[in-house]
């Protein structure tokens, strides 16, 4: 069974010549004939709505013929999984969560799938609750098609470089570089822990030299590098095609104001980890987005969990994921909420929840969002959930409640790579808690600041 996290590892540190030998081969071929069939599934004229419905019954009846856990879910409900033909059907189930999946783990991976065809995620999040999962290897080749279907759209092709501004190890690079080529993603990849105005004349003319015009970036660090560059006077000389966010929610009035300053397109899609629910933006504001039904069942519920059927009323985003052999998950509670614009076509209004713009306070008026600090990672494993507290800008302590299981080892792996990311703006301390800050409506936050 392969770890995704640890895959990407093994990538990252390997030698440059090695990274750029695999980049050479054409991505078509080196993502392989899973990628391939899905890039040419997604070019054909079907009915989406019946298609949706097709992969409701076959993910259902799988789930309930090779995992424990909805072997015993339907019969302890004395449901048939072969009467569930639509959304009113799988209204019959309970819906899931990240607790179900950890308390049930076991009893929800397949026992016809072999675990050389899988691999295991993790992902912290800004929940504060570290979670892992498994995922068959054809979802990662699915991703990749629906993403550069989505990309292509505004005429990105694969051959075609683009700059990044995400989180990522940017230790070892020489003076006044804050950036690294990544082969494999065809990207320079730039850091979004050192745009300040002391360096941002270096981000800009490596920009103005290659003439990158698409960018992957998460919302925060776009606009840190325009505050950075109108604060210094700097511009392009060049005009950028489109800007793609991620993983971050952002406000109609940013997201003008980043289509003004470059004068581009601005786009972005909603995804997540999980892999359940695939849903690009719907108009140029970035304010609605349209559910794929080709990826996941997509439904809304209220706070009675019962299903919405009108437009203009919040609720939770569930979805029910398509073609993962190794853990089907079923009506899946994302902590996402939005509303219907458009209940037929399913076009959603803009998503509030986890990707909140938290930040800590970092040396010299820095901020450094959660989302650069998204612990994917192994030396979690031991950590039940994290909280950082901050007494005064550019230092932080992280509050740790952890297994029994968590050694000095751990604090040390964990110290070093928050370190590695932003020491250089924020000096971390750590500290094993058995509760954490709350609000004061009782409610639970990644960071409390204290000044």
């Amino acid at each position: 069974m392969f770890n995704l996290n640890q895959l990407k590892k093994y990538y990252t540190d390997s030698p440059l010549w090695m990274k750029k030998l695999y980049g050479s081969i054409p991505f078509d071929m080196r993502n392989g004939t899973e990628y391939r069939k899905w890039k040419k599934f997604l070019l054909e004229d079907i009915s989406r709505e019946e298609y949706e419905l097709l992969k409701l019954k076959e993910t259902v009846s799988y789930a309930y013929e090779n995992t424990l856990y909805y072997k015993e879910l339907f019969d302890g409900l004395q449901v048939s999984p072969y009467d569930i033909n639509d959304e009113k059907d799988l209204a019959k189930l309970p819906t899931i969560d990240k607790n179900t999946v950890k308390e049930n783990y076991d009893k929800l991976i397949a026992n016809n799938f072999s675990s050389v065809k899988s691999f295991y995620v993790t992902t912290g999040g800004t929940s504060g609750t570290p979670m892992k999962f498994l995922q068959s290897k054809n979802i990662w080749s699915k991703e990749m098609a629906f993403v550069m279907n989505y990309f292509e759209k505004y005429g990105f092709l694969t051959n075609m470089t683009k700059a990044s501004f995400r989180g990522g190890d940017f230790d070892g690079l020489p003076k006044n570089v804050f950036w690294k080529f990544n082969p494999h993603a065809s990207e320079i990849h730039f850091s979004p822990f050192h745009i300040n105005d002391k360096n941002i004349k270096y981000y800009v003319n490596e920009l103005n030299k290659r003439k990158i015009v698409y960018i992957h970036t998460y919302p925060s660090s776009i606009k840190l590098l325009i505050e950075s560059m109108k604060n210094n006077n700097l511009h392009l000389d060049y005009k950028i095609n489109t800007i793609f966010l991620i993983s971050e929610n952002i406000e109609s009035s940013d997201v003008k104001s980043i289509q003004s300053f470059f004068n581009c397109s601005v786009s972005s899609f909603f995804g997540h980890s999980e892999r359940l629910i695939f849903a690009p933006n719907d108009g140029d504001d970035l304010s609605t987005y349209r559910v794929d039904r080709r990826y996941g069942l997509f439904e809304l519920l209220d706070e009675k969990q019962k299903v919405i059927q009108s437009n203009h009323e919040l609720g939770e985003m569930v979805g029910t994921g398509f073609d993962n052999y190794a853990m089907p998950l079923i009506r899946y509670r994302t902590n996402d909420i939005t509303s219907y614009v458009d209940k037929d076509n399913l076009i959603i209004s803009s998503i509030e929840g986890r990707w909140k713009q938290e930040y800590l306070s970092g040396k010299n008026d820095m901020k450094l969002y959660l989302t650069a600090l998204n612990m994917h990672s192994g030396i979690f494993k031991n950590v039940i959930k994290y909280q950082f507290v901050q007494s005064e800008s550019g230092y932080a302590e992280l509050c740790l409640l952890v297994k029994f299981g968590f050694l000095n080892t751990d604090k040390k792996l964990i110290l070093n790579a928050l370190s590695k990311k932003a020491g250089h703006i924020i000096s971390f301390k750590i500290k094993i808690v058995d509760n954490f800050i709350l609000t004061h409506r009782g409610k639970f936050v990644n960071i409390i600041k204290k000044f």
